[in-house]
């Protein structure tokens, strides 16, 4: 799994736990919160190409055509509302996405959800819709945050921000 650097962290389960009012156990970390079945029909929304060669590595946690593993029927009951589009933009349809707007998308190097923010981006240009991407290198998940507001202040927050409002002026 990539490395993450931030001032804290915490973990995809922790969080999924807190937006659902329900706990969600650390094993949807590898894997185990879907069925071979599943893991077949949900595949086909994450195209691994659509991510820069330079950022795509092996990962025992990705989705792939020989994973066998049935799952943990627990994690598997407790994880369906992850499962949602909603909650989970890949999962939506081709045909639905093709009637976004114009999108803005921000994506940094440290944030555990790089990769699917880049094959978001892919699969929108895909089915036409027009996306301005904005990625950060050397980045973490957060640093947005780190405005004025508080004892740290960061450069890169002021230039995200900034690309941001020139966003809003120029296309709403």
């Amino acid at each position: 799994m990539r490395e993450h650097y931030a001032f804290f962290h915490v973990s995809f389960e922790h969080t999924l736990s807190l937006y659902f009012n329900q706990t969600i156990d650390k094993s949807i970390n590898e894997n185990k919160h879907t069925t071979v079945e599943q893991k077949k029909y949900y595949g086909k929304y994450v195209d691994w190409s659509l991510i820069p060669s330079k950022y795509r590595t092996i990962d025992k946690h990705c989705i792939t055509d020989d994973d066998d593993d049935e799952g943990d029927p627990n994690l598997i009951q407790n994880a369906k509302l992850t499962l949602n589009p909603e909650v989970s933009p890949l999962l939506v349809e081709d045909e639905q996405l093709a009637k976004l707007p114009l999108t803005y998308l921000i994506s940094v190097d440290h944030d555990r959800f790089r990769d699917e923010i880049f094959i978001y981006e892919g699969r929108l240009r895909r089915v036409g819709v027009k996306v301005i991407h904005n990625h950060y290198p050397h980045i973490f998940h957060g640093s947005l945050g780190f405005l004025k507001h508080g004892p740290v202040l960061l450069d890169i927050a002021t230039k995200m921000t900034t690309d941001l409002v020139q966003y809003i002026k120029e296309n709403l």
